[in-house]
Order: structure tokens, then sequence, then C-alpha cells
């Protein structure tokens, strides 16, 4: 049976630094701004992200970070920025309700003026929810559309538990699912496709990211793969899933969903920036996008 990882995630954090770190940049350098990133931070990362508003520390810090686990930090934030994208395009056409699955320390909910009057559930860890809530109380006194839903996913069947906080089956939704598949299993993967595709109006969409099932395996050709996969064990967060691209159409089709787009992390990155060596490293890491087209059936 695979464990659940640490009560707080290591990361989650390390995904809310790149994050800060983006975010000390000047507003015409960076790809979006998170002022609630540094507040997730121990106290050491908090002063090295303050120093960095200096760009020359800035650069030493980035170089540090990209060497220890190449392509992490580039993919990250550019993914971060392609979420973004896709989830305010979203809204634009509709969506009225979020779910965001595995929630980490993410804070579109409080920083996208889009989503200030949709409903948003977030859903993850009993631990994760209730750090985060301590975490931002005095930023959320005045929000009423957050609610956020501790679920276990390789412990607890998410549904009951959704439906319980008020989500509506006749919304059309965007679920929003980042850095969690490539931790669960099989069955609980599965668990989550089919809720979306038998709880969400058709056009409803699932925006989600996933590790190259090779990846997992040790084999995928990657600058730093192997010292990550060590790293993550070491720290009791190993990847435990991931898909062959290639499958993954039809594997959504049987699940109801139809996918629309499906990209590498070289992809994604060239989409924000164009300079060569941002597009080295952390290939494996993919972001994909689907739309229910027909309910499950049982």
């Amino acid at each position: 049976m695979i464990k659940s990882p640490a009560p707080l995630s290591g990361t989650a954090r390390n995904m809310a630094a790149f994050r800060a770190l983006e975010s000390s940049k000047p507003a015409r350098e960076r790809l979006f701004f998170d002022r609630y990133s540094t507040r997730f931070l121990p106290p050491f990362q908090r002063v090295l992200v303050a120093c960095s508003k200096l760009g020359v520390l800035r650069r030493v810090v980035e170089l540090y970070a990209d060497r220890r686990a190449p392509g992490a930090r580039t993919s990250g934030i550019a993914r971060t920025r392609l979420l973004d994208d896709w989830l305010s395009e979203e809204v634009l056409n509709g969506a009225r309700q979020i779910v965001v699955l595995g929630a980490g320390f993410d804070c579109r909910a409080l920083r996208l003026s889009s989503l200030d009057s949709i409903a948003v559930f977030e859903i993850d860890r009993p631990a994760m929810i209730e750090h985060k809530n301590c975490v931002l109380a005095s930023e959320e006194s005045a929000r009423k559309n957050i609610k956020r839903v501790p679920v276990d996913f390789l412990e607890e069947s998410f549904a009951d538990r959704l439906l319980n906080a008020g989500f509506s089956s006749e919304l059309k939704t965007l679920f929003l699912w980042e850095g969690v598949t490539n931790y669960l299993n099989a069955r609980s993967v599965a668990d989550v496709f089919d809720f979306v595709a038998g709880n969400a109006p058709v056009g409803s969409r699932i925006a989600f990211t996933y590790v190259h099932a090779d990846a997992v395996a040790g084999r995928f050709p990657s600058p730093g793969l192997k010292p990550l996969l060590r790293s993550l064990r070491r720290r009791g967060e190993p990847w435990t899933f991931g898909f062959d691209p290639e499958a993954l159409p039809n594997y959504l089709a049987a699940h109801g969903l139809a996918l629309l787009v499906d990209l590498g992390a070289a992809d994604y990155r060239r989409r924000y920036w164009q300079a060569p060596d941002r597009s080295v490293g952390y290939e494996f890491y993919r972001v994909a996008r689907a739309e229910v087209a027909a309910h499950a059936t049982s």
C-alpha cells in the first residue's frame, strides 16, 4: 500500500519558494505575482527571497536551485503561469465553479481577481488544510467563496466530502489538479477522473499535471532525474504513478473525458520564454487539459 506523504509537503514548500522567487522580480520581468507564497516558507528561505529583490543575488539563488534540480524551477514557474491563463480562460468561457484538487499552498483563489465571486473548493490532506487556514486567516476573514475540504486521496473518497461542502453538479466547472497524480496510485487517479466525468456538466474541464511513466521508473533521459528520485524517497514523497503520453487520450476517453492538449515542460516554457537555457530539464513533467464529453457510467 502507498502511504500518504509527510503531514506538510516538502514539494508544496518548494513550489511556494519558486513562486516567491519569481514574485521578487520587477513587474516587467515576472510571469505572475504571488504575495502570499513567502508566508509558507521557513525563515531562512524568507531571507533568501527578500535578498532576491536585488537582481544579482536573485540570479545566484536561481542558479543554485537550477543546479540542484535542473529544470524544476523554470518548469514550475511556467506551469503556474500556464494554469493561471487556462483558469482565467475557463472563467471567461462560463465556468462558475472551481475545484482545486490537492491545493497545497496554491493561492490562486486569493491572487486572481477573476475568482473573487466564484465558488472555489480546495481539497487537500487535513494537515495541509489546517496549516493553510492558519497562515491565511487574516487574509480570508471577509472571503466567503473559498471552501476547504480535508481529504486524503489515498485513504478516503473525496466525492461525498465535496458534494457535502456545497459542490453543484449543475454548474460548469474547472477542476485544477496540479502536482498530485504522481504521488497517488491507479485507483485514486481513476476515481478523480470518474468523478469529474460523472458529476460535472458536459463542457466542464480538468487541467492536470502528470509525470511521464518512464520518469517514475527512472528511465527518462533528463538531467538530474536519478538524484531527484532519491531525494523524493528520502523525504517520504516518492513518485508512485505516471502516464505514457501516447496512451493518455484513450485512457481519458475510457473515463468519459476528451483530451484537448498535452504539453511537456519544454513546450510550456517556450510559451513564456525564448531563451534556450529555459528549456532544459524536467521534460518529463507534463500538463494536460481535458473536457467532459460524456458522463461516466457504472
